[in-house]
């Protein structure tokens, strides 16, 4: 027989409890309730929530990165410019020595 898990009590004044196999929350009776502090999961939370935010505002290329000094905004169009201009500079590199013998053969070099 599978074992009953007890219900936990999420908010005490308003005698509601959660159903940790069904996940529902309802009204506990008072009987086989666990007084459960929801401060560290509240702290786990509010970080991941600073974290989304984060993520979030990193898609505007004018934000600063956070913990970044001040004065940093548009630091990601920076960084963006630079990262194109090293891979056009690549590629071109690339066309430029793949193309070397066909103009060799051609008779242009």
């Amino acid at each position: 027989m599978a074992q009953m898990l007890p219900m936990i009590q999420i908010v005490p004044n308003m005698n509601l409890a959660l159903d940790p196999v069904s996940g529902v929350i309802g009204a506990s009776l008072g009987e086989g309730v666990i007084l459960l502090s929801m401060d560290e999961i509240n702290n786990e939370v509010t970080k991941l929530q600073g974290a989304a935010d984060e993520l979030v505002s990193s898609l505007d290329p004018y934000t600063s990165p956070a913990g970044a000094y001040p004065g940093r905004e548009g630091s990601y169009v920076t960084a963006g410019m630079l990262t194109n201009v090293v891979y056009g500079f690549v590629l071109a590199i690339i066309i430029i020595f793949a193309a070397l013998p066909i103009l060799i053969k051609l008779g242009v070099l």
